[in-house]
């Protein structure tokens, strides 16, 4: 359909609004019949089609590129060899309308699921294979994102069998003795298979029991903490490895987020300041106190610098926190109460929207903090870091962050942990961007946020 209405998108506008032009009396009608199943034969062999594939915007997108090109190479091949005297510039209207068309259509058909699938619809019906950290991490992490429509069913481990709570509303099922019959029982039409959960001998024999059902199966690398863009499948000897790219920054990535930062703190902080001056009479007025709340933070390599915020609290918060740390609700060592009676009218709203940390553009500008890293600590949270939490102590702290945009206050702490050593391993320029459009959408609806 999109094809279609692709190429006849790109008749009327070559032929019908731009000037005249060589290769109109080729019927195009004919050619749009015929490069119709040509095109759609592309896409499923890129992927774009496959029904129980569930694909991420960049591997959609990648995918529709690919088949793009390619319908147009094979346009232009059919041109040479048959002499069919095309339109150069109607081929080009076509590809950049395919583009367009195409890319609109899948949009639409992915925000239309992603509405059903938040809602209970076309559900997944998915056995988790394995009770251990991976197995419980991937099952939490894909139930809590509803649009990717897992429907958990339980836990299939033969270490502990049972009605044994694994996760929330989550029971092991049976011993993987019993797979293949609790796969045909509840009906699920995938196996997920946490990889670290089995050596590899009775993994291979799972794999064969259910050669002849009707499930579909996934695996887990083992390695959750890496962006699958930095893994690629390779064949060595016959045997499947994964390649991991290296990472971390080099001297041009650093620049490169320099340059956004600076970028971003003074496109935040020139156009924003009478916003910023309005804000500050209202907490003036709002309450007795200073505008500014500033407190010691830990950056990069743990090196103390001044956070700035506005104030959301009464005068004295500081003083009152002991009387109110035993009702903190937060993840671990992090304070966070969502009745907290020391903030301010005002605050509440300025907090609501994530307006209060504003002030932090200019730690930005300093080169102290980033618009995007690890939430910055508290300099006694630092004191309680084991040497794998201080690993988030190797970059700028950031304004905002993976898990500010990936939950924020539901999660827990090991997520907090994880979201931050993620984003430290697995950094990019497209990440950042990535993060702080996932940013913008979070603060105009603050769910999570207090």
């Amino acid at each position: 359909m999109g094809a279609s209405a692709a190429m006849f998108l790109a008749s009327i506008v070559r032929f019908e609004i731009l000037p005249e032009a060589p290769g109109k009396n080729v019927d195009y009608t004919l050619i749009t019949i015929v490069a119709t199943p040509v095109l759609m034969a592309l896409f499923y062999f890129y992927g774009l089609y496959e029904p129980r594939q569930v694909l991420g915007p960049i591997n959609e997108f990648k995918a529709l590129f690919n088949g793009v090109i390619a319908g147009t190479v094979v346009l232009l091949l059919a041109d040479s060899l048959f002499d069919m005297n095309l339109s150069r510039g109607w081929v080009f209207a076509a590809t950049m309308s395919a583009f367009i068309v195409v890319g609109g259509e899948r949009l639409a058909v992915r925000k239309i699921l992603h509405f059903l699938r938040r809602r209970g619809g076309d559900p997944t019906r998915t056995i988790v294979l394995g009770a251990n950290q991976e197995a419980r991490t991937v099952a939490r992490i894909l139930e809590r994102e509803a649009w990717l429509g897992y429907r958990v069913l339980g836990f299939v481990d033969d270490a502990t069998t049972g009605a044994q709570d694994v996760m929330s509303e989550h029971k092991i099922i049976g011993p993987t003795a019993d797979l293949k019959r609790l796969v045909l029982e509840k009906r699920a039409g995938l196996v997920l298979i946490a990889a670290s959960a089995f050596d590899t001998a009775r993994l291979n024999r799972i794999i064969w029991e259910l050669q002849d059902v009707d499930v579909d199966l996934q695996i887990t690398s083992g390695t959750i903490d890496l962006m699958a863009s930095r893994m690629v499948v390779q064949s060595v000897a016959g045997i499947p490895l994964l390649y991991i790219r290296r990472s971390g920054m080099d001297k041009l990535q650093r620049t490169l987020k320099r340059t956004l930062d600076v970028a971003g703190a003074l496109v935040g902080l020139v156009p924003l300041a009478p916003a910023l001056a309005l804000i500050a009479l209202w907490i003036k007025r709002d309450s007795r106190g200073p505008v500014f709340f500033k407190q010691m933070r830990a950056g990069r390599d743990g090196e103390p610098f001044t956070c700035w915020k506005f104030r959301t609290m009464v005068e004295d918060a500081e003083d009152r926190l002991a009387e109110l740390e035993h009702l903190s609700e937060g993840p671990g060592l992090l304070f966070k109460l969502k009745e907290d009676p020391r903030v301010t009218k005002a605050g509440r709203v300025l907090r609501r929207h994530s307006l209060d940390e504003l002030p932090q553009l200019w730690n930005v500008l300093r080169g102290e903090m980033s618009l995007v890293g690890p939430r910055p600590a508290l300099p006694s949270e630092v004191e309680q870091y084991d040497d794998w939490v201080r690993n988030r102590l190797r970059v700028k702290p950031g304004m905002t962050g993976l898990w500010q945009v990936s939950g924020r206050a539901e999660t827990t702490f090991s997520d907090y942990i994880r979201y931050d050593l993620f984003y430290i391993q697995n950094w990019s320029l497209s990440l950042d961007l990535w993060i702080l459009w996932r940013t913008l959408r979070a603060v105009a609806r603050p769910e999570g946020a207090h």
